[in-house]
């Protein structure tokens, strides 16, 4: 309902910019005219679009709700793009248009501002699109990326040198003005609750070779088991960047937790945390979590690190006691890459209806599942995949072939959940 709510208001942003311009577009001389009208056209669409990849990338509680993180950066990713390419063509087309109208392009300095901010935007969407091609560091990427925020004002300034007052488009540049100044108030004043909010580490410890967990005191979070955080650590060598965690404990609990795995620079230096750090925790986020569905029995597909949302979910259930079919199949290289073993297999004593599967690809002399996770293990273990909803997390080719199978499976969309979160 909240995903429909907030497609609406985006479909009539687009009919407005669409009959701004209709509004005072000149059909009698189009046909003459109609590069500078075809761009004016581009530059409206193109310029909503590029400031809905601000309302989208800004976690607003309410739009999030509706989409999920991941989602809402799936559409950020296709209103910049999108917008970009319209205002693209906004540009060859004027500059042509007025290289044949009258033999040259009088590039004013206003004209400059905007081809600057033009290429701004080029830059930062290659760089988006490529930085894990290049190996570009993610604090470099972000710091990059954030340039967008000030190439949308130069964009503003461009438009409203060569608006009209009174005409409708004027009022579309006022009200994009309006709303990117909102999402610039709503961030600044999250950044400021969160930062009056901090909390302190408790507890560092090793779950495996390379996974830790964090544990923290502070404020209480409501939230569902199975949803995320955005956490920066204040630690002596200075406040780390924002970076996204699956939140492992359980609602349950007073603390909250996090287990990364050591995969990348901020990850390696987790276990370098010390009790009495603090933390700076943004959270809830994400809607994978069961509670969130209609159910009869629960299958949880996890490999390696993708664990952490379900330890939640199960943690939550132990906590809770309910009764609740659960069967986890969980693929892991070897046994060193496990965490939360001990727990998950007293789970399975304590929990009747619980099942554990653990797979292992690269381990001699395993007796248990070996491999890869495939559709025979399902039909093994489950027989009938009729009323089970499946919930999926791991490396993203991993999740991307189970989710193919389970549809291969005649397994229906709506009762397979997945959240991919990836920057």
């Amino acid at each position: 309902m909240k995903a429909r709510l907030v497609l609406s208001a985006v479909m009539v942003l687009l009919l407005m910019a669409l009959g701004s311009w209709a509004s005072g577009a000149d059909f009698a001389t189009f046909s003459t005219t109609y590069l500078r009208q075809v761009s004016q056209l581009l530059a409206a669409l193109g310029l909503a679009l590029v400031s809905l990849q601000f309302v989208f990338v800004s976690r607003v509680k309410f739009i999030e709700a509706g989409f999920g993180l991941d989602r809402m950066l799936g559409w950020h990713r296709f209103f910049g793009r999108t917008g970009l390419v319209l205002l693209t063509a906004h540009a060859v087309l004027i500059l042509y248009y007025r290289f044949t109208a009258f033999g040259e392009v009088y590039p004013t300095v206003f004209v400059w501002v905007g081809v600057l901010a033009l290429l701004g935007f080029m830059v930062t969407a290659a760089v988006a699109s490529l930085y894990r091609l290049i190996g570009l560091a993610y604090e470099t990427w972000r710091n990059i990326h954030l340039a967008n925020y000030i190439l949308f004002p130069l964009v503003l300034i461009h438009v409203f040198y060569h608006a009209v007052p009174g005409t409708a488009l004027f009022y579309l540049w006022i009200l994009l003005a309006v709303l990117y100044a909102a999402v610039i108030a709503y961030r600044l004043a999250r950044i400021r609750s969160i930062r009056g909010n901090p909390y302190e580490v408790v507890e560092v410890s090793q779950e495996a070779r390379d996974i830790w967990s964090l544990c923290f005191e502070g404020k209480k979070i409501d939230f569902l088991p199975g949803q995320f955080m955005f956490i920066q650590l204040l630690r002596d060598e200075g406040l780390s960047y924002a970076h996204p965690f699956t939140i492992s404990s359980s609602p349950t609990r007073g603390r909250l937790s996090i287990t990364p795995k050591q995969v990348g620079d901020f990850t390696m230096t987790i276990k370098n945390t010390r009790v009495g750090d603090k933390a700076f925790i943004d959270a809830p986020y994400g809607v994978f979590s069961f509670l969130n569905y209609r159910f009869e029995e629960l299958v949880f597909i996890a490999g390696g690190i993708g664990i952490t949302p379900f330890i939640s979910m199960l943690r939550y259930i132990r906590d809770r006691e309910l009764t609740l079919k659960v069967t986890l199949f969980w693929t892991n290289r070897n046994e060193s890459s496990l965490c939360f073993r001990e727990e998950l297999e007293q789970m399975e004593k304590e929990l009747s209806d619980f099942r554990l599967i653990l797979i292992m690809s690269d381990q001699p002399g395993w007796q248990g599942e070996k491999g890869h996770f495939n559709s025979e293990m399902l039909e093994s273990y489950l027989g009938s995949l009729d009323q089970k909803d499946f919930f999926v997390c791991g490396p993203p080719a991993m999740t991307a072939s189970v989710i193919f199978e389970l549809k291969e499976l005649q397994v229906p969309p709506s009762r397979i959940h997945s959240e991919l979160f990836q920057l």
